[in-house]
């Protein structure tokens, strides 16, 4: 199964979308990430995982290969776990992974699920814009910054569980909204 989801680079003040890919099939079980090299990659790795079991969800029993599909801006950092991580959730069908390439995520994650402030959340939110994205979801902390851009539809959200049952919730019918702009 391939899933798609909207991360973001940052570098120089300006923000650039990144398409991840993330392919799970048969085999023994492992997750690699392209576009990361390094000691980032396995940072990523770990963070991820970590919180995707300590949200109470199970991690995939498959072969994992993410991709970081980017121009020309720089992918490190934890930025890209939050996008990451709803792959992951996206193949274990927790939510339609439809739904997942329509919007931007843009947090860090926490090993225990909880999002994470980022910097340039304002160049990030002009970037989703641009790319013509329905929405965007960043952490609670980045809200306000966000908001204030006024360039599409932001929810703030303290963890991943409350992104995966915003991304599960039906298009235009209640669920974890209440506060922000409808984002899914």
């Amino acid at each position: 199964m391939l899933v798609h989801g909207n991360g973001f680079a940052v570098g120089g003040g300006a923000a650039e979308r990144v398409r991840v890919e993330l392919d799970a099939r048969g085999g023994l079980p492992g997750f690699a990430l392209i576009g990361l090299a390094g000691a980032p990659a396995r940072d990523a790795r770990e963070r991820v995982q970590a919180a995707v079991l300590n949200s109470g969800f199970a991690f995939p029993r498959k072969r994992l290969t993410a991709n970081l599909a980017s121009g020309s801006a720089p992918r490190s950092g934890p930025a890209f776990d939050l996008v990451l991580a709803c792959c992951v959730l996206a193949v274990q069908d927790e939510f339609d992974p439809e739904r997942l390439g329509q919007i931007g995520l843009f947090a860090e994650l926490g090993l225990g699920g909880d999002l994470r402030p980022c910097p340039s959340v304002s160049a990030v939110t002009q970037a989703a814009a641009a790319a013509g994205l329905s929405g965007l979801v960043v952490a609670q902390a980045d809200l306000r910054e966000a908001h204030a851009i006024g360039a599409l539809p932001v929810a703030g959200l303290p963890s991943l569980a409350a992104v995966a049952a915003l991304l599960r919730a039906r298009p235009g019918g209640g669920g974890p909204r209440a506060g922000r702009a409808a984002v899914a």
